[in-house]
């Protein structure tokens, strides 16, 4: 979507964001005083069709409590197993479509465009260097959680930094980052 268009769109006053997977939903409603509620609905079920039936029926439930002008959700990249992204796909329409009322907007958002907008940029070769000194002789599957991982708790000590909340995990921070941004993008 152009520039324009977006400008020219209806300022929101709420915003739910979203970060899914098939077994879980993180969010954040967030309005102009910052975060309100917020927390993590995990599905139970044997497969992905019974968590996500799970979902529904769970996310009916809140829907009145979590009823926002924008949802916005962490949009899944990198994603190389077919299946999965198939899999991705039913349960991020299986939790919009649960949370939306009509007239809801829906925005998705890449995981680098919220992490940069708060200060949690890629990191450099320098901080990476550093991990393997610290670790050394680990394999390159490892390091490239660890690299994950460090990030995940930036964003978790932001939070912390910025609304004074203890998150329980890195979906709920992720959850609460997006809702910001998005609202910090498209809120009044």
């Amino acid at each position: 979507m152009g520039i324009a268009k977006i400008a020219a769109q209806k300022k929101v006053n709420t915003v739910l964001g979203i970060d899914a997977s098939t077994n879980s939903v993180a969010f954040c409603l967030y309005d102009k005083n910052g975060p309100q509620k917020w927390g993590e609905i995990t599905f139970q079920g044997n497969n992905v069709f019974e968590r996500l039936s799970d979902a529904q029926r769970k996310l009916a439930t809140q829907r009145k409590t979590l009823t926002a002008d924008l949802i916005i959700f962490e949009s899944a990249v990198f994603v190389q197993n077919k299946k999965t992204v198939v899999l991705l796909a039913y349960a991020f329409g299986a939790i919009v479509g649960a949370l939306m009322k009509k007239g809801t907007r829906v925005e998705e958002i890449p995981p680098i465009t919220w992490q940069n907008a708060i200060g949690n940029k890629a990191l450099t070769k320098t901080e990476k260097e550093q991990i393997k000194k610290q670790y050394p002789d680990k394999s390159a599957s490892w390091y490239s959680n660890k690299f994950r991982e460090t990030r995940k708790q930036r964003t978790m000590d932001w939070v912390k930094k910025n609304y004074n909340i203890d998150v329980p995990n890195d979906n709920v921070s992720d959850a609460i980052a997006v809702a910001k941004v998005g609202f910090d993008k498209f809120g009044g």
